[in-house]
């Protein structure tokens, strides 16, 4: 009889004398899946059951190797069972949910079917993981009061609730609102899910910068926000917008003209509600959006729930959403801003994929990055090097710091190479007063040169 191979969640060993062994594998299944069945007297291999002798001794010494080697504690099902042929083997089932598991004092992971050393970032994610679960830091009470919400953002967010069919009242006043949506503690001050969203906080939660190149040392802009959760998604969609290329594209048959950012708006307002709902807020550091000449950057404190990975969730192989913040989450999606059921990556890739934009996700000193590819870093990764190109590369790293008018304008002087106010005032549609003083920035920011005087000056990028 043959059980199959290994796998991540099932160990085979050849008979109980290797105990020892068969804890270190269930500990470690246990920090990535919570549950496994592990196997004694099937050969590893193949997976083919060879037997051994299993006495009513032999389940108990399986079941105390459970309770004497791994910690917290865990309390297998064991059995003996027998093949059509009367050969004997035993299965252990076991699961347990308080993370991080440890075998005579070592943690592993489990991989493939392999258990491998826990890094330090993830022993130190569990732990915090573990200690969550009996106080989560978006129940804890904020110290706040109805009264220091915002009563417009809290009015608009019931409104898009409403809209989505998933807030069943209309807008009364704070506290009534509040309590209705469970986010008030027992002694009716605010859970910090509530205070997070709706009470503007005087912390620096967002940071957000505009780079010259990918090792953050020279730096063209940088700034600071606070707020509520919703202000500051909305801040930094807003710097990402201002600050990428934008695709202007008309209706033939209507003549609309439709703007289309380089990088999907979906795609980078899911990163955004993602990196604000699931970082981890008992650490001081901000959610950070990092724009860079050839890709942009979005990433927040904390690690994925224990023992899974980005690829588990943009494959599809992970469905079930596992938030650090139920409660935070949970508001989220009320009003529809977020989806609970763990595709918000697999619609950023969507999303992504759609528009042939690159977007990695990946974990980095104790951080969630999700990294989308800009038209810049595109054609650089598929284009040889020459000295065209790279003159290229130079002047999109001088403008990637630009916005608005400013931008329009160097952009139109990349496509039409020189102009004059007139010509760029009839193209853009902006004034010429205020067109002069456009110019008069960018030539001091030594990025356009003129040539002509008066009428006749033209301008054209250095």
């Amino acid at each position: 009889m043959n059980l199959g191979m290994e796998t991540e969640r099932v160990e085979h060993k050849r008979s109980t004398s290797e105990l020892r062994e068969g804890m270190e594998s269930a500990a470690s299944i246990l920090n990535k899946h919570g549950r496994g069945t592990l196997y004694f007297g099937v050969r590893p291999s193949d997976g083919e059951i060879i037997g051994q002798d299993v006495s009513e001794k032999t389940l108990r010494d399986v079941s105390q190797a459970f309770t004497n080697r791994i910690e917290p504690r865990v309390y297998p099902t064991v059995e003996r069972l027998t093949t059509d042929d009367g050969k004997a083997y035993v299965r252990a089932e076991f699961s347990g949910d308080e993370r991080p598991y440890a075998c005579d004092g070592r943690y592993r992971i489990r991989s493939a079917d392999e258990d491998l050393p826990m890094s330090a970032a993830m022993l130190e994610e569990m732990v915090l993981e573990r200690a969550a679960k009996s106080n989560p830091w978006d129940r804890r009470p904020s110290g706040k009061t109805a009264h220091d919400v915002d009563e417009e953002i809290l009015r608009r967010y019931v409104e898009r609730g409403v809209r989505r069919s998933r807030i069943p009242f209309d807008y009364t006043n704070a506290r009534d609102v509040l309590s209705r949506l469970g986010l008030l503690c027992d002694d009716g001050t605010l859970t910090n899910a509530a205070a997070a969203c709706f009470v503007p906080s005087r912390d620096v939660m967002l940071r957000m910068g505009v780079f010259a190149d990918g090792k953050r040392v020279n730096i063209l802009d940088n700034q600071q926000v606070t707020g509520t959760l919703f202000s500051m998604v909305d801040a930094a969609e807003l710097y990402i917008l201002n600050n990428i290329r934008r695709a202007f594209i008309i209706d033939g048959s209507s003549l609309h003209r439709e703007e289309k950012p380089e990088v999907p708006l979906s795609a980078i307002r899911e990163a955004l509600f993602n990196a604000f709902c699931h970082r981890r807020y008992e650490d001081d550091a901000a959610v950070q959006v990092d724009i860079f000449w050839d890709s942009i950057d979005i990433y927040s404190p904390g690690l994925f729930p224990s023992g899974l990975t980005p690829e588990d969730y943009l494959s599809g192989e992970v469905t079930a959403s596992k938030p650090r913040n139920q409660l935070l989450a949970s508001t989220l999606y009320k009003s529809g801003d977020i989806e609970t059921y763990g595709t918000g990556l697999r619609r950023i890739k969507s999303a992504c994929d759609e528009q042939n934009v690159p977007v990695e996700v990946f974990q980095r000193g104790g951080s969630v990055h999700v990294r989308f590819m800009r038209s810049e870093g595109i054609v650089a990764a598929n284009s040889p090097i020459t000295a065209d190109n790279r003159r290229q590369t130079a002047d999109k790293v001088k403008l990637s710091g630009l916005a608005g008018n400013d931008r329009k304008v160097c952009e139109y002087l990349s496509a039409n190479e020189t102009a004059s106010v007139t010509e760029m005032s009839e193209a853009l549609g902006i004034p010429s007063r205020t067109l002069r003083d456009v110019m008069r920035r960018l030539a001091e920011r030594e990025l356009v040169i003129s040539s002509g005087a008066n009428k006749n000056r033209r301008y054209s990028l250095r």
